[in-house]
C-alpha cells in the first residue's frame, strides 16, 4: 500500500488497466485484541476504496443501532440528523434470491436455492415489517400491504394522480404540489431543489424556482399529513443531503408497489410468482399520471407502461397452458391499456389458438393493423406469419 497512496495515482500510472471497483467488507466486529490492527488496515485502505461494515460494537467509528424494521434508533460518532431515519430492509429469503441472481449474472453459474429460501410475501423495500410470524406462502398477495400501510398517506399516481383518504381539515393541494408529488414518486431516491426547479419551474429564475419548490414541498407535506397519522416533524416529504424525497415510512405509493411486485416476481416461482404477477396486473389500470401532460413525464410513463406490459406477458405465459381463457382475458385488458404493443397481440393470438378460436385470431390481426395504421406502420411480418400459422393449424384439426 505504501506505493499506492490512492486510486487516482494508480489510474495515472496504469491508465490502460481495468479500474478497481470499491470494496466493501461485511464482517463481525473484531475482538478487542484485533481492534487496532483492523482500524489501521481500514485507515490505509480508505484511500484505495476499501471500507467495511462491522456488525457489532466499533469504538473507532460510527455505530448505528438499527431495529429489525430498519429504523435507526441510536447513532454514535455521527449526528443522527445526518442519516436517514430508516434504512432499507430485505428479509433473508429475498436477499438470498437477489444475491443468487447477481451471482448468476456475473458468473453464469446457476445457484440452486434451498427450499426454505423461497421469497416471502412481497413487502416493498420502503415498508416496515411489524410482524415476526413466518410467511404463509399460500396467502393471497394484494397491491397494498397491511398492516404496514396503516397510518400512511396513500399517494396514487397510476391513473389520475391523487392523495386518497384525506380526513383532516386544512389547505387544499396546489396543482404544482401535485406535480411535485408525481415527480418525487418517479424519483424515489430523491431530487435536489435545483433539479426540481429545472423540470417543474421552467419559467422562473433559479432563486425564484428554489422558493417555489420549497413552497410546493411544504404544501404537499401538509396535505399528505391530512391523509396520514404520522406525527414526526417533516414526515411525508423530507430533505436529506440536499435532496427532497417522499418519506417511504409515511407515504404508500402505488407505482413503488408495482415496481416491487414485479421485482419480487422475477425471482419467485410457481403459485407465488403467479400471485405476485396477478397483483401487479391488478394494480396497473391506467397510465402514469393519466390526464396530465407534464413535459418531463413521457419517459417515466413509458417505463411504467413497460413494467405493466412485462407483468401481463409473464402472467399470460404462466396461464396459457392451464387456463387459456384467463390468459386471453388478461391480454385483452392489456391491449386496452396499450393498444399499439404488438407483443401483446401476438401473445393474445396464442391464447386464442389454445381456445380453438380461429375468428379471434383474425380479429386480433385486424385490430393490430388498424391500431398501427394510426402510426403509419404495419404489423411485422413475423406477427402476420404467426397469425396465419395458428389459424392454419386449427383448420387442420
Amino acid at each position: 500500500m505504501s506505493t499506492l497512496p490512492d486510486l487516482d495515482t494508480l489510474r495515472q500510472q496504469a491508465p490502460d488497466e481495468e479500474a478497481l471497483p470499491p470494496l466493501v467488507v461485511i464482517t463481525a466486529a473484531p475482538p478487542a485484541v484485533a481492534s487496532m490492527r483492523t482500524k489501521t488496515a481500514l485507515t490505509l485502505g480508505g484511500a484505495l476504496g476499501v471500507s467495511a461494515v462491522l456488525l457489532g460494537e466499533w469504538p473507532h467509528g460510527v455505530t448505528l443501532d438499527i431495529a429489525p424494521d430498519g429504523h435507526v434508533t441510536h447513532a454514535s460518532g455521527l449526528a443522527i440528523e445526518s442519516i436517514p431515519r430508516r434504512l432499507p430492509v430485505l428479509d433473508t429469503p429475498t436477499a438470498i434470491g437477489i444475491l443468487a441472481t447477481l451471482r448468476e449474472a456475473q458468473t453464469g453459474e446457476t445457484t440452486t436455492l434451498p427450499t426454505d429460501a423461497a421469497p416471502s410475501p412481497v413487502v416493498p423495500l420502503h415498508a416496515s415489517r411489524t410482524d415476526t410470524a413466518p410467511p404463509n406462502p399460500s396467502a393471497p398477495v394484494t397491491a397494498t400491504v397491511e398492516p404496514e400501510a396503516a397510518g400512511k398517506a396513500h399517494l396514487r399516481v397510476l391513473g389520475q394522480p391523487r392523495i386518497d383518504n384525506i380526513t383532516q381539515p386544512g389547505r387544499p393541494l396546489r396543482a404544482k404540489a401535485l406535480e411535485l408529488a408525481v415527480f418525487l414518486a418517479c424519483h424515489p431516491d430523491g431530487v435536489t431543489t435545483r433539479e426540481i426547479g429545472e423540470y417543474l419551474e421552467l419559467d422562473a429564475r433559479p432563486s425564484q424556482a428554489d422558493q417555489r419548490v420549497h413552497t410546493n414541498a411544504s404544501n404537499l407535506r401538509h396535505v399528505l399529513a391530512r391523509a396520514g397519522t404520522h406525527e414526526a416533524r417533516n414526515a411525508y416529504v423530507f430533505k436529506n443531503a440536499g435532496r427532497y424525497r417522499l418519506d417511504p415510512v409515511a407515504v404508500d405509493v402505488d407505482v413503488w408497489a408495482l415496481r416491487d411486485l414485479l421485482r419480487t416476481a422475477t425471482i419467485a416461482a410457481g403459485p407465488r410468482r403467479r400471485q405476485l404477477l396477478t397483483a401487479a396486473c391488478d394494480l396497473y389500470t391506467a397510465p402514469l399520471a393519466d390526464g396530465h401532460d407534464y413535459e418531463w413525464l413521457p419517459p417515466h410513463r413509458e417505463t411504467v407502461r413497460r413494467w405493466a406490459t412485462e407483468a401481463h406477458l409473464l402472467l399470460a405465459d404462466d396461464l396459457i397452458d392451464t387456463d387459456p381463457q384467463a390468459a386471453s382475458d388478461l391480454l385483452d385488458k392489456a391491449i386496452g391499456l396499450d393498444r399499439y404493443n404488438e407483443a401483446l397481440y401476438a401473445k393474445a393470438m396464442q391464447a386464442r389458438h389454445a381456445l380453438g378460436d380461429t375468428d379471434g385470431i383474425r380479429t386480433l390481426l385486424r385490430a393490430l393493423t388498424k391500431a398501427l395504421a394510426d402510426l403509419d406502420a404495419e404489423p411485422q411480418e413475423t406477427t402476420v406469419t404467426l397469425a396465419h400459422g395458428l389459424r392454419s393449424n386449427l383448420a387442420d384439426w
